[in-house]
């Protein structure tokens, strides 16, 4: 875990950067500036965009993690996989674009009743999609190169102050919304250029391909790949995106904002998930590839731990300074606070389960989640549509949460079965009842009156109670060495 503890320091630096612009730009000014109805439909946007990505790659998403070490092993200097990973998924988009034209009155329709601005901005989920797509090829191929961080770094920092900037011109009056839209959606551009610029500086940017590498055994099992892992990657994305899309039809734009910004926050838990999962995946697709199933088992079980520790100290945190949170933002959005809780518990939920995901795609199993695939989607969307008119914004998150159970819980037995791998130890239960413990003392007194008072106080207990016998008995060795290097590097 070396390697991952040191990269993951940088990203996380760079993650909590994004985070810190991340609460000014969702608790301070979109709230402010755009009304609920123009926020909602940039959360629309975005999360049709980023859903129609998981098609129009056509598996070559994932598939640049799996098969670079292959092409780079057969011919390290001229193995040409950059040439297959820009030109395969043009032919997605198109595919993609073409569908997306003919559901064209499909989609006005399921819109125009509750969401009628969508209506007006549906075409722009094309060039949005497009941008994502080649960000997330192009930073899984410099990811395969061992750089997670620049990628981090475009997405979570330059893409952030981009929308900020765009945020106070229009707070100004300097630009129309309609011209607000078009730059937001022309600004996920500005991503895939700089992974691209960071690819070609390290001399990898090499487009003539090698005719000779593709052997029919291989392209077929390319091809199997790619087919299986755009069907199981759609599973955690449709979970975690559909929602928004259907409480844009069915609620309106202004619930799907409260829902967005509730889940923005609680989306925040799974950043160290995010961190160690960009340097984990392509390992384990070595580690795997090499049969080096010790390695594998190590990597399971620590990623569990690692991403549990952080994501129960933060979940704790974010609930007890919610109402202080909440206070910045207009009234109205605080109807979502059982949304933080709730999808809360689910990222917790699918921090727990470490990388079980990551190793079925880089396995021989990797078919497994499209066997679980239709099954799963069916009951997001139709626990979706069953809870959301019964339950508001709240049923959306229940609905997400017990797919995303369902889901990482089949992953779990499909690795235990037929990996033998787990990735649970007695410190997993330890971790789990300090922080219930430690969040639940929080709760029990009111010692003053004031919110703030009273969140600060919260907040230094659940830190001393939780985090103090993590760090004294140093519970996860690899999250104590991150501290003592955070701390030397802080010292010089």
């Amino acid at each position: 875990m070396g390697i991952i503890v040191k990269q993951s320091l940088s990203n996380l630096i760079i993650s909590y950067a994004g985070i810190a612009l991340g609460f000014i730009l969702t608790i301070l000014l979109y709230p402010h500036i755009l009304s609920p109805d123009e926020y909602g439909l940039t959360r629309v946007l975005f999360s049709a965009s980023f859903i129609s990505t998981q098609f129009a790659h056509l598996g070559f998403q994932n598939l640049v993690i799996r098969y670079f070490p292959v092409f780079k092993r057969a011919a390290p200097q001229n193995h040409g996989f950059l040439f297959w990973a820009l030109t395969i998924p043009v032919i997605g988009f198109l595919i993609f674009a073409g569908v997306y034209f003919a559901a064209d009155s499909t989609i006005i329709a399921y819109y125009a009743e509750q969401s009628p601005l969508f209506v007006d901005y549906y075409l722009w989920v094309l060039p949005l999609t497009l941008f994502i797509l080649y960000f997330e090829i192009l930073n899984n191929y410099l990811r395969s190169l061992r750089d997670s961080v620049t990628g981090s770094f475009a997405m979570e920092i330059i893409q952030r102050l981009i929308t900020i900037s765009l945020l106070g011109v229009y707070f100004f009056d300097w630009i129309t919304f309609h011209l607000f839209i078009m730059l937001f959606v022309l600004s996920y551009m500005v991503n895939p250029l700089i992974v691209a610029i960071q690819i070609a500086r390290k001399g990898e940017w090499k487009l003539r391909p090698n005719m000779k590498l593709m052997r029919r055994p291989l392209l077929k099992g390319m091809a199997n790949y790619g087919l299986f892992s755009m069907l199981g990657g759609l599973t955690t994305v449709i979970v975690w995106n559909v929602d928004i899309l259907m409480l844009g039809s069915l609620a309106g734009l202004d619930q799907t904002a409260i829902y967005a910004i509730a889940f923005y926050m609680a989306s925040v838990i799974a950043i160290p998930q995010r961190s160690i999962n960009k340097i984990v995946s392509p390992l384990l697709a070595d580690f795997i590839k090499n049969k080096e199933w010790d390695e594998v088992g190590s990597i399971y079980t620590k990623s569990s731990l690692n991403q549990l520790i952080p994501g129960i100290f933060i979940f704790g945190l974010i609930w007890i300074n919610l109402d202080v949170v909440y206070h910045m933002m207009p009234d109205f959005y605080a109807a979502g606070r059982w949304v933080v809780f709730i999808v809360g518990i689910g990222k917790i939920i699918e921090m727990i389960t470490g990388a079980n995901g990551l190793i079925l795609i880089n396995s021989r199993h990797y078919r497994v989640s499209f066997y679980t695939n239709l099954i799963l989607i069916a009951v997001t969307v139709g626990a979706n549509y069953v809870m959301i008119p019964l339950y508001g914004i709240e049923g959306a998150a229940l609905a997400s949460v017990l797919a995303i159970l369902i889901y990482n819980g089949t992953k779990y037995i499909w690795v235990l079965i037929k990996m033998r791998l787990q990735p649970f130890t007695q410190k997993t239960v330890i971790v789990t009842l300090l922080g219930i413990g430690s969040l639940s003392v929080t709760q029990l007194f009111t010692l003053f009156d004031f919110y703030l008072t009273e969140a600060i106080f919260n907040s230094v207990v659940f830190t001393v109670l939780f985090a103090g016998p993590v760090i004294f008995f140093s519970i996860s060795e690899d999250l104590n060495d991150m501290l003592k290097n955070m701390v030397d590097k802080w010292r010089r």
